[in-house]
């Protein structure tokens, strides 16, 4: 128990995570001499030895290569042809690109630094306000990791050893509704400050912009399609799914150039390079975890606090909120599933809503401080100050709350696509 209490004042220290928790394991062994020190490199070796971890920084990559081969401003122009005329417009269409981007990407991160500039940009030179520009640029980005593909799914998926296209498929309505909830927020905001939007588009503009965006609207189709009729596997997804970037962004859209991809490809190996980090230290800190029986003791206090399941989940979903304020989405699902998928089996949820309930509530995380990379991004994006974008986000947690309460008391909202496309083997 030292040990990890050591890890935890680490991390309020500022150690990054993944050293962190190697130098938690390294103290372990050393006051227990449990075993040799040689099996704390083995065990990462062991960590990054797994075929599935490489759909990761394969799906870090396909965001990078969309936002500079010009997809994302082709996906913009077809969402303000479909949504643009609502109250509120370019807020709209803000929130639809995210959740069309969404399904290409899978990173919060990637949408705000692509999608972000040419959104805040457009909705600013339109007479929206600054602050609401970044707000709703910054809470829509977290739909990302929500919708299929999603790097955040197939690293829990790796750790609690669940289906990772179950993950993918029960994320998909979720992301919605949270759009849906975000588009009536900007809607009642819109109205009240009369904000302006466009004339209806003709049925031609749609139809142009339909076909302008094709290419980049397919990405999501093979990549679903692919998984769900087992034509490949999450991670041979991944790659198509760059090598589909590269072919649209460089043959078709022409605007992918050669310093491009090599810019493109420094960023994917600094991704990798953090990612295997962060897996081959979460094996060695799940060994300590597993070693001080840190799982058992959790259940076990948890359930002389209480018995009832709603108060368990309750609690769960606070700590989840709390730890995505000040740890990496990542590493916080290395360090607490272990933790808390055996909680959650012993009160009957089931795997694959507990993964989208734990990613949603650390994706509310990224826009609140003191991490909250998302708004720092869209602040930076924007001009204004970091205090400014945290009270312009701030009217999207009614909404997001809200969404998070209906995926913990319903969860046929996650486990009915899953169920209607695989059947009982999800």
């Amino acid at each position: 128990m030292v040990v990890v209490l050591g890890f935890i004042l680490m991390i309020i220290l500022g150690v990054p995570v993944g050293f962190s928790m190697v130098l938690s394991a390294f103290f372990y062994v050393v006051l227990t001499g449990s075993v040799s020190l040689t099996f704390i490199p083995q065990a990462m070796i062991s960590g990054v030895s797994s075929y599935t971890m490489l759909a990761i920084p394969f799906f870090m990559l396909v965001g990078e290569l969309m936002n500079s081969s010009g997809i994302t401003k082709r996906i913009f122009h077809f969402a303000n042809c479909c949504v643009g005329h609502i109250t509120g417009g370019l807020g709209h269409v803000n929130i639809l690109s995210s959740m069309l981007f969404a399904g290409m990407s899978g990173a919060a991160v990637a949408d705000c630094a692509g999608l972000g500039a040419i959104e805040i940009k457009a909705m600013t030179e339109e007479g929206f306000d600054v602050d609401f520009s970044v707000g709703v640029t910054a809470a829509s980005s977290i739909i990302g990791p929500i919708i299929p593909p999603s790097s955040p799914m197939v690293m829990f998926g790796i750790a609690a050893g669940v289906s990772i296209g179950s993950l993918f498929m029960g994320g998909i309505t979720v992301g919605v509704i949270m759009g849906l909830f975000m588009m009536i927020t900007v809607y009642i905001i819109s109205k009240k400050r009369k904000y302006p939007k466009h004339p209806r588009a003709k049925f031609g503009e749609i139809s142009k912009a339909f076909f302008s965006a094709l290419p980049a609207l397919l990405s999501p189709i093979i990549l679903v399609g692919g998984i769900l009729s087992g034509f490949f596997t999450p991670t041979e997804a991944a790659a198509v799914a760059v090598f589909y970037s590269l072919f649209v962004g460089v043959f078709i859209y022409r605007e992918l150039k050669f310093d491009d991809i090599l810019r493109v490809l420094v960023i994917g190996i600094e991704n990798l390079g953090l990612v295997m980090l962060l897996m081959s230290s979460g094996k060695v800190f799940a060994w300590v975890l597993g070693m001080e029986k840190i799982a058992e003791r959790a259940t076990e206090m948890l359930f002389s606090i209480t018995s009832s399941p709603a108060v368990i989940i309750l609690l769960i979903n606070l700590l989840l909120l709390f730890m995505g304020t000040f740890m990496e989405t990542n590493a916080s699902i290395l360090i607490l599933t272990p933790i808390l998928m055996p909680i959650v089996q012993q009160i009957g949820m089931h795997p694959i809503q507990f993964g989208v309930i734990m990613i949603f509530a650390l994706m509310i995380g990224l826009l609140t401080p003191p991490m909250a990379i998302c708004l720092f991004i869209t602040s930076k994006l924007g001009g204004i100050s970091f205090q400014r974008a945290f009270k312009a986000v701030t009217p999207y947690y009614v909404g997001l709350l809200a969404v998070l309460a209906l995926i913990n008391i319903f969860p046929q909202i996650i486990l009915t696509v899953p169920k209607l496309l695989l059947g009982n083997s999800f």
